[in-house]
């Protein structure tokens, strides 16, 4: 991934982290997702998200790091998996809780014509 994708991926997952807590404001009861017979909520997981961010923090990983250690530890069931199959499988989830966090575009303004 470019250097530009890569900053559009992470202020995208930064925006997804913002979206999880909104929720987890305003009914953090309620399930986040489901897979594989396991369940947590939107409160578990920011809070599971939360601890995994000082980890990965400490030691220069990705945002993302946090969300997918979040999730793995959630979900138990996805560490059943094998790896290809669990990357596939964390990428819908991911993909879904942001189903509604709009893309951001980072990089250089499109260029235009000009006469």
């Amino acid at each position: 991934m470019n250097t530009i994708a890569q900053r559009g991926r992470e202020q995208w997952i930064a925006d997804l982290c913002l979206h999880i807590a909104d929720r987890a404001e305003t009914a953090g009861w309620m399930v986040a997702v489901r897979h594989a017979g396991d369940s947590v909520t939107f409160d578990a997981l920011v809070v599971a998200i939360n601890d995994y961010r000082r980890v990965v923090g400490a030691h220069g990983m990705s945002s993302e790091s946090a969300i997918t250690a979040a999730l793995c530890a959630s979900l138990p069931g996805l560490l059943a998996l094998p790896p290809a199959e669990q990357a596939r499988a964390l990428a819908e989830i991911i993909g879904w809780l942001g189903r509604d966090v709009p893309q951001t575009t980072v990089g250089r303004p499109a260029l235009r014509s000009v006469s």
